[in-house]
């Protein structure tokens, strides 16, 4: 439930909806997940029937491995867009309540974050910034999200170095098949990636809130 003592146009109202949301989602997503591949595994077994074990075994691998992964791989998109897409539209509020000619997309900054960081220092002399961990954790969820919204997750379709720069990621949960070059990201790396995502916008919001003497709670 969320209380309200607050200017409605403020955009931290619909965020923490959105946040509730996604945090649901994924504690289903594993329940969705079984029933998918057990769907499949149950009509693709038809289909070979009578048949040896060798000529059908792959569908396995299918249910697997390769469902999971196609599921699971766009969620780090979500997580990752709906951080950049809540602190921006807090920062544009923020520009408003506190009258700055300048805007997010005047600043120019090494990583969304830092962009973020940079803004809220410089130009609306904010006494918060994003701390250096969870800067370099959202620049690692970064680094996988644009692999999978650009190249769908397979490294060999991506330039050298920024491939290589994925491997060399030391992030629990996240898996490159030595052969085909394919990322993939567990149950935990999605959960993990989330609970970073959602402590830093809360922790923007918290501050604007108090700054603003609000009251909102969800």
């Amino acid at each position: 439930m969320i209380s309200l003592n607050v200017d409605m146009g403020y955009p931290g109202i619909e965020i923490k909806v959105e946040l509730i949301v996604l945090r649901e989602y994924l504690s289903q997503l594993e329940v969705g997940i079984k029933a998918v591949c057990d769907a499949y595994l149950e009509t693709a077994i038809k289909k070979y029937e009578g048949a040896e074990y060798y000529e059908y075994q792959h569908i396995y691998s299918i249910a697997e491995e390769e469902i999971p992964r196609l599921i699971r791989l766009p969620l780090v998109v979500s997580i990752y867009t709906l951080f950049e897409n809540s602190i921006t539209q807090l920062l544009s509020y923020a520009q408003s309540k506190e009258s700055k000619g300048l805007s997010l997309k005047d600043i120019n900054g090494r990583s969304p974050a830092a962009t973020f960081n940079k803004y809220m220092k410089h130009v609306l002399g904010f006494n918060f910034q994003l701390s250096n961990a969870t800067m370099d954790e959202l620049g690692k969820i970064n680094k996988i999200r644009n692999c999978i919204a650009h190249a769908n997750g397979n490294l060999s379709a991506m330039a050298d170095e920024k491939a290589r720069g994925i491997r060399e990621l030391s992030i629990a949960g996240l898996f490159v098949a030595p052969t085909s070059l394919q990322l993939d990201v567990s149950y935990e790396f999605l959960w993990n990636s989330m609970d970073c995502v959602e402590n830093a916008v809360r922790e923007l919001m918290n501050f604007m809130e108090t700054r603003y003497g609000w009251q909102l709670s969800a």
